[in-house]
């Protein structure tokens, strides 16, 4: 085993091929854990942190945007879709004017519970991803002379 200058093992060799390590970083895995894309950054793997924040702004925006309207946290915890009987009354209260077209009909987007529990899954295992890449940190290589 070849030992590098920080004093851990750096790879692994056996029979001429040299095997990277892994570097556990667990101020990355608590970077990750606050905010995911954090660590990535940390570790100098930039393009991957911020595919990972863009990923999970856009499922919180997802959960957001169809949670609406917002009035308290019981709106951002209810996964029911609204009954035929109040489809009604509650359709142009939840919907949201997107664009009017030239003909003068209205272009609505209407929240469903379905994409907001697809945005709860997507942020979820964008988080876990995050923490355990995190905490698996960087490798290690060095070259056998």
């Amino acid at each position: 085993m070849q030992e590098s200058t920080s004093g851990f093992n750096a790879t692994e060799s056996r029979k001429g091929y040299t095997y990277p390590l892994q570097k556990r970083s667990y101020f990355a895995m608590i970077l990750s854990a606050v905010l995911p894309g954090l660590g990535q950054i940390y570790l100098n793997n930039t393009i991957k942190g911020f595919i990972l924040l863009v990923v999970y702004i856009s499922s919180i925006g997802i959960f957001y945007i169809n949670s609406y309207p917002v009035r308290g946290w019981d709106d951002l915890t209810r996964f029911k879709s609204v009954s035929d009987n109040q489809r009604t009354a509650e359709e142009t209260d939840r919907s949201i004017h997107l664009w009017t077209l030239d003909n003068g009909d209205a272009l609505m987007f209407r929240p469903t519970w379905i994409l907001k529990v697809t945005a709860l899954i997507q942020g979820l295992v964008c988080w876990f991803y995050a923490v355990y890449d995190g905490w698996r940190g960087r490798q290690i290589y060095s070259v056998n002379a």
